[in-house]
């Protein structure tokens, strides 16, 4: 059975990756803390603790595995926390893919890598560049975003210069039961069962800018697109993972308390805006689609199933 190893297996997306792969591979996993609720139920998994921003630590876990493919999917993921935090989200995404590509070169040259990045590394699109397409000029508007373009073009420089077999991905907005609530329609939704628990003051859903419209895909889509690209993907080759049309915030809260069984208000806060912020942005996945790829979820089997996740999770916990 061929090993994989996913960096960040714990997290939103690292988690419905190992549930897609356990059984079929024998997958492995870096983790840095003690935090694995979103691994239960998931058998077969072999966890490694690893501080990835240590090189000792990080080859030996690499040295000990011996990965035919790695998913690298660790980092802060959050452009709201990278303002506050700027140079901790800089060394933590950088260093961390630093070490990695440097241990795999050295240790484990032969193995496939999936560099994620994300669509945040486009910034300020501007409305001739839309739909996104991978050829577009990259003009990040956070911090975030802009250790996701380094980590980009170290993947493209140690393919180049090291030969190391990487395929980058960007994958654009994604939803779905376990995404933290500190994600737009995951914090809508957690908000939405509470109400309907009776355990939340008042019945109000409090939102930042409506107006944004962003290219949502459901979680499981996205991964599916990762395992292709690790199959099938050009080494070196970079591809959008997006549904390839924008959906306003608006439509995501309407819809989410359209499946509500109470009547929920809506009201407007200005501290949930970000400082910057694109109002569309949606991209072209002509690129993933040509490697035999499509989403197959629509948006409002996707939405039901993040608001059943969160009545469940609010259940559980109250």
């Amino acid at each position: 059975m061929r090993k994989v190893l996913i960096t960040g297996i714990a997290g939103f997306a690292g988690s419905h990756l190992a549930e897609r792969l356990a059984g079929r591979f024998e997958v492995w996993g870096l983790r840095i803390d003690a935090n694995l609720s979103n691994l239960e139920g998931i058998k077969g998994l072999s966890l490694v603790e690893c501080d990835m921003t240590d090189y000792g630590s990080l080859s030996s876990a690499v040295e000990r595995i011996k990965p035919d493919a790695v998913y690298h999917l660790a980092g802060q993921s959050l452009p709201s926390v990278s303002f506050k935090h700027p140079g901790e989200t800089l060394r933590t995404n950088i260093f961390s893919t630093l070490n990695l590509f440097e241990a795999l070169s050295a240790l484990s040259p032969e193995t496939v890598v999936l560099n994620i990045g994300s669509a945040d590394e486009y910034g300020e699109v501007r409305e001739e560049d839309l739909p996104v397409d991978e050829e577009t000029e990259l003009r990040p508007l956070n911090p975030y975003a802009v250790s996701k373009v380094t980590q980009d073009l170290l993947a493209f420089q140690y393919h180049k210069s090291k030969g190391l077999k990487i395929v980058r991905a960007r994958p654009f907005n994604h939803i779905g039961g376990r995404q933290a609530p500190a994600f737009v329609a995951s914090e809508f939704a957690k908000r939405i069962a509470e109400i309907e628990a009776g355990i939340a003051d008042g019945n109000t859903l409090t939102v930042g800018n409506l107006d944004v419209a962003k290219d949502f895909l459901d979680v499981r889509d996205v991964v599916a697109a990762y395992e292709l690209l690790v199959e099938k993907g050009v080494h070196g080759e970079v591809y959008n993972i997006c549904s390839g049309t924008a959906t306003r915030i608006r439509e995501i809260a309407d819809k989410l308390i359209s499946f509500s069984t109470r009547r929920i208000e809506i009201a407007q806060d200005p501290s949930k805006k970000r400082p910057t912020d694109t109002l569309a942005i949606y991209g072209d996945n002509s690129r993933v689609r040509a490697l035999g790829w499509s989403p197959e979820r629509s948006l409002d089997e996707t939405l039901k199933d993040l608001l059943d996740y969160w009545r469940g999770r609010v259940r559980r916990s109250s």
